[in-house]
């Protein structure tokens, strides 16, 4: 498994993980836990098109994905939601703590826009009861993301 830490400090991150000591299985679960809205608590959301290509869509919690928009803009047919063995080989970490960046390889990032009106927000910190705490606009330069209306 991926380090989160070591990818932060490494990359110089402006970022730091929360422990909750207890996994959060939900972005209402984890606003209550932390007194945020729910849609400072980012979804990421690992994809994989028809291409082959897998890439991470991150949303606020209290959005759905509008696939069509990512299908449209990575231009591919299909797209679907991998399987929890393909988020944890493909992104370094398991599926219910998968952070918005730090991933062995590169993956394409698509940041939905509605996460800018957001100052801070929390997304996966490696494992389920961790927390990422990061800026909108340092998580879109960390990870080199698209910017794009990816939500409904």
């Amino acid at each position: 498994m991926n380090d989160l830490k070591a990818v932060l400090e490494r990359e110089q991150i402006d970022a730091r993980i929360i422990d909750l000591g207890v996994p959060m299985k939900t972005a209402e679960a984890a606003a209550v836990q932390l007194g945020a809205p729910v849609g400072s608590i980012f979804k990421s959301l690992v994809l994989k098109a028809d291409t082959g290509e897998v890439l991470v869509a991150v949303l606020p919690g209290d959005k759905r994905v509008d696939l069509k928009a990512i299908r449209r803009l990575v231009g591919c047919k299909q797209l679907s939601f991998a399987s929890a063995q393909l988020v944890l080989e493909a992104t370094g970490y398991p599926a219910g703590g998968t952070p918005p960046l730090g991933y062995p390889q590169p993956l394409r990032v698509i940041v939905d826009e509605a996460l800018l009106q957001y100052s801070e927000g929390y997304g996966g910190g490696g494992r389920p009861e961790l927390l990422l705490q990061i800026r909108p606009q340092e998580l879109v330069r960390a990870s080199r993301a698209t910017v794009a209306r990816v939500s409904l």
